[in-house]
């Protein structure tokens, strides 16, 4: 008779932390189970080259004007906690104004982030648009999300409004520019995609 397979326990938010710290590769954690990032099984994958170049722009574009507003940009290895639907996700870019509140005083995970920044890509948009989105609208602090995609020259903003609804709007084209209204800063197309390829085109 063939053994009976024991049921997954699932992980408490801390436990699955001590596990990330000595994983080989990144996932996330929603509600008790881990997600690797690049799908099941895990992979050692990083992104694309495109991927990199745009989160280094907007961190180097970005980081600057902020710390004059007491503000701080942080790219890639640093989570946010979504208490109400107990989630830590990896967001490309995260930008927090005054205070930063870590979960549980820990210092690689953020409670209170302005503004949330993801590049999209085939294997995470759909991710990015509907789930990521929809957990991080629960966070106060939350007030706008960026996404850029990196197979063309588009930036899409979703801002909250006073009502809590949310006003989007998209902006294409190299010669155009786009303000980030939750920190009042605007910036061209041109600098979020420098060096940036498509299709062997360098820019």
């Amino acid at each position: 008779m063939p053994a009976l397979r024991q049921p997954k326990l699932k992980l408490t938010p801390d436990e699955y932390l001590e596990l990330e710290e000595q994983a080989e590769f990144k996932s996330e954690y929603s509600n008790g189970v881990m997600i690797p990032l690049h799908g099941e099984p895990p992979k050692l994958a990083g992104a694309t080259i495109n991927h990199v170049q745009i989160v280094s722009n907007l961190t180097e574009i970005v980081s600057p004007l902020l710390k004059k507003q007491g503000c701080r940009t942080f790219s890639t290895d640093l989570k946010v906690w979504v208490e109400k639907s107990k989630k830590l996700y990896y967001p490309d870019l995260i930008v927090v104004c005054g205070a930063i509140e870590f979960y549980q005083k820990r210092r690689d995970a953020i409670r209170n982030p302005l503004l949330l920044i993801e590049i999209l890509s085939d294997s995470t948009e759909a991710k990015d648009r509907a789930e990521k989105f929809w957990a991080y609208q629960t966070l106060e602090s939350f007030q706008e999300y960026i996404l850029v995609s990196q197979n063309n020259f588009v930036v899409e903003q979703f801002h909250r409004q006073s009502d809590n609804s949310w006003r989007y709007l998209a902006t294409s084209g190299l010669d155009s520019s786009v303000t980030f209204e939750s920190i009042g800063q605007s910036f061209g197309l041109k600098e979020i995609y420098d060096l940036v390829e498509f299709e062997g085109e360098e820019l």
